[in-house]
């Protein structure tokens, strides 16, 4: 069901998705308003290394990577973003090969193909995370790089609530790891349902050790400070979202992102 609902969904808002959200063509994204590669410098010299990225969405970090020398592959589970993911790398002039598969089957690919797997903002629509770890864990080389970010688990379990005229941002029940139905509207009236599942920060630090991998880094952005920014520097940040910047009082004080370094021994 979780499966189903997310390609569905996908293919139902990519055209629009793509359109209202500016992606890097230059830089590696980690999420909305957080910093990217050329700051966090997570992924090493990746000129020559075997890349993987999973759920790739519109592939805009597979062709910055295949641009940096990368020998880059992409999958997402989502036709109509593998569609928009193949156009967008021959207009950029890279050759880039896009898959159309679930994360947590990569049997398209041999044991220890890659030098780095890549995940951005895509592992909290996976129904068995236990499962795609140990498929990342598989293709990876010995000492291949893991680097994913998602939804922080903060941000994923809260809500803004009211509190007098000041907006602030509520817990409900940060240990309810049931499955979770949200949806995302447009302006046209589109409006595409999702399943997902919350983690704690213990979940996936806990899934990571047991599937083998050491962990070298979690780390908690801080979202760029769009009020000190001038409109070119604004025009730099890897990926923005218009939603993410009307609710930037929330998430200069919520951490919206977390990602997770871990290395295969």
């Amino acid at each position: 069901m979780s499966e189903m609902s997310t390609r569905k969904g996908w293919n139902l808002i990519s055209r629009r998705y793509q359109e209202k959200t500016r992606i890097s063509l230059e830089d590696v994204h980690y999420g909305p308003i957080s910093p990217g590669e050329l700051e966090l410098k997570l992924l090493e010299d990746v000129k020559g290394k075997d890349v993987l990225e999973i759920g790739c969405g519109g592939g805009q970090n597979a062709i910055v990577l295949s641009k940096w020398g990368a020998k880059s592959v992409g999958l997402d589970i989502s036709e109509e973003q593998i569609r928009y993911a193949r156009k967008l790398a021959a207009k950029e002039s890279v050759k880039v090969p896009f898959f159309v598969r679930n994360m947590e089957d990569l049997s398209e690919f041999r044991n220890v193909s890659f030098d780095i797997v890549l995940s951005s903002f895509a592992i909290g629509y996976v129904e068995n995370l236990k499962e795609a770890f140990e498929e990342v864990f598989r293709v990876l080389r010995r000492g291949g790089l893991f680097v994913f970010a998602d939804v922080h688990p903060l941000a994923d379990r809260g809500r803004v609530v009211r509190r007098g005229k000041r907006r602030i941002w509520g817990i409900s029940n940060y240990f309810d790891r049931r499955r979770h139905t949200w949806t995302w509207k447009f302006e046209d009236g589109k409006v595409a349902k999702f399943i997902g599942r919350h983690r704690t920060i213990q979940d996936f630090f806990d899934l990571l050790v047991a599937t083998g991998f050491v962990i070298e880094k979690i780390l908690e952005p801080e979202p760029y400070s769009l009020n000190k920014m001038s409109e070119d520097e604004r025009k730099r940040i890897p990926y923005v979202e218009l939603r993410f910047i009307k609710n930037f009082d929330l998430w200069k004080r919520i951490p919206f992102t977390i990602i997770f370094k871990a290395r295969k021994p």
